[in-house]
């Protein structure tokens, strides 16, 4: 009689599958610092080699924000450049998108094309808190895939909501004349509260988001 074929072990597809999705999570990693690099602590500061005063890729092709013609949601706008930044940011649910939505900036159309990409699964909303590290009221300018919201800081962190891929590039700039002294701020990523680089007029500050 032949002998009869042995089944596949268990352990070992589920040590393959494991090993798959490790992969996959590796590989979406490094598509957003393949131009560039992570520092100490997964954080990339403009003395590492940063570049605060480039203007970034996704801004530069989203037609000048409001001014021009309105913002759009841009899903296909590749990530370029070197970061100055890079920080790991926790994902908001999407049973709770519509109503975080609202509290931000975004105008109701909007928030209607972020709704729609939520729903066809182009794209998750991420969780930045800021806040303003001198204590006062400065204000500022955030942009995520061509969509700019403004965003008035105060002492406390105050939730930023951000529509993203998994991984892509986020740009902060003062909303007006910061003034001599600039805009004090710092975002809580998810290792942290981390203060970012004094924001003075015409710079854009670049941080490579990764959402958990």
């Amino acid at each position: 009689m032949m002998p009869t074929p042995s089944a596949p072990e268990p352990t070992r597809e589920r040590s393959e599958r494991s090993s798959s999705r490790k992969l996959v999570v590796v590989g979406l990693i490094a598509a957003v610092v393949a131009g560039g690099g992570l520092g100490a602590g997964g954080f990339l500061t403009p003395e590492e080699g940063g570049s605060g005063s480039q203007t970034p890729p996704v801004a530069a092709e989203a037609g000048g924000g409001r001014g021009n013609g309105g913002n759009h949601l841009m899903l296909n706008a590749p990530v370029q450049g070197r970061p100055d930044m890079m920080g790991q940011m926790p994902m908001i649910s999407p049973d709770r998108a519509a109503e975080m939505l609202r509290q931000t900036s975004f105008t109701l159309q909007e928030q209607a094309e972020i709704m729609a990409a939520l729903r066809r699964r182009e794209i998750i909303l991420a969780d930045m808190p800021m806040y303003d590290t001198a204590g006062g009221g400065s204000v500022v300018n955030v942009e995520s895939l061509g969509l700019v919201q403004t965003v008035h800081l105060g002492p406390q962190p105050r939730s930023v909501i951000l529509p993203i891929r998994i991984a892509g590039n986020v740009s902060i700039s003062p909303a007006g004349d910061p003034g001599p002294m600039g805009v004090h701020a710092a975002a809580v990523f998810v290792p942290g509260p981390m203060p970012l680089p004094v924001l003075m007029r015409g710079v854009n500050f670049v941080i490579g988001v990764v959402v958990q």
